[in-house]
């Protein structure tokens, strides 16, 4: 079938851009949980479909998570680590009756070969996404040995580096020392940590109150679209951090240009390159 684009926004006005450019399926991957149900509403009242995102680190205090984001019955639910697998598999097995979200099983569950995906298609996800730790030798591999049918390929992105329970937000813009006394920064501004040459790399909070740091310079995989669809891969992700609404236009109308075919990966990459302020990589896929 035809080629699915699909968006990874991070901001309600990321959502707005992504149906304007005519996306059918949103994943909303927001650091405040209490945006998502605005997400959902935006999302359904503009007939398209929607995906909520776990957070990254899972502990066992945070069902409530998990739990709100049921009460909001998106289409999918994208998860990122096995505790929240086994949550939304159990809520499967203890209401056999009730209506359950399509389970996305994200790169960060470390699908990095096929008895992999088939561990985790058997264990009851219904997609699932290859790791970044994958070369395009690696990834081929892996296709040509996997049901690609249920697989989504991330083509574009901002590589989450590292994770920290070490709050940068709390330590510099407040004279707190935890999410009690610290008056929540995080909700008012944006961090980013400077490296040696000079490069921001952005710092994103989740409502464990831990840090993620992505890399300043996005990666896209658009040269190796050919192979991926040759080898069926069907369903494609966008990923955005801190783009502007122009920018998500700009991203997704190259990706869909590329995927019809009108132009190559490689001139979606050129492109990229070229606009971006700080430019874009080949990603981690070039060996």
């Amino acid at each position: 079938g035809e080629a699915e684009l699909t968006a990874l926004c991070r901001s309600l006005p990321q959502v707005e851009a992504a149906l304007e450019a005519g996306v059918e399926f949103i994943y909303a991957d927001f650091e405040f949980i209490k945006q998502f149900k605005e997400a959902v509403e935006l999302v359904r009242a503009a007939g398209k479909k929607i995906a909520l995102v776990t957070p990254r680190i899972h502990m066992p205090i945070e069902n409530g998570i998990h739990k709100n984001i049921l009460r909001l019955q998106p289409d999918a639910v994208l998860v990122r680590n096995t505790g929240a697998l086994y949550f939304y598999l159990r809520e499967r097995m203890m209401n056999p009756d009730a209506q359950h979200p399509q389970l996305i099983g994200d790169f960060s569950l470390n699908i990095a070969n096929h008895k992999a995906v088939d561990l985790f298609l058997e264990a009851g996800c219904d997609l699932v996404t290859p790791s970044y730790d994958l070369n395009i030798l690696q990834m081929v591999d892996l296709l040509g040995r996997s049901d690609t049918s249920r697989m989504e390929v991330v083509i574009h992105q901002h590589l989450p580096m590292f994770h920290t329970e070490h709050c940068v937000y709390c330590t510099f813009l407040s004279e707190g020392t935890d999410y009690t006394n610290c008056g929540r920064p995080c909700e008012e501004h944006r961090v980013s940590l400077q490296d040696r040459i000079g490069m921001s790399h952005p710092v994103r909070v989740d409502e464990g109150c831990r840090n993620t740091v992505y890399n300043a310079i996005e990666q896209s995989g658009a040269e190796y679209l050919t192979n991926f669809m040759e080898l069926g891969v069907a369903n494609y992700r966008v990923e955005f951090l801190e783009e502007t609404p122009e920018q998500v236009h700009e991203v997704i109308d190259l990706y869909k240009r590329a995927l019809r075919g009108e132009i190559s990966g490689t001139q979606v990459w050129k492109t990229l390159k070229a606009t971006n302020q700080l430019g874009v990589t080949r990603g981690q896929l070039v060996k």
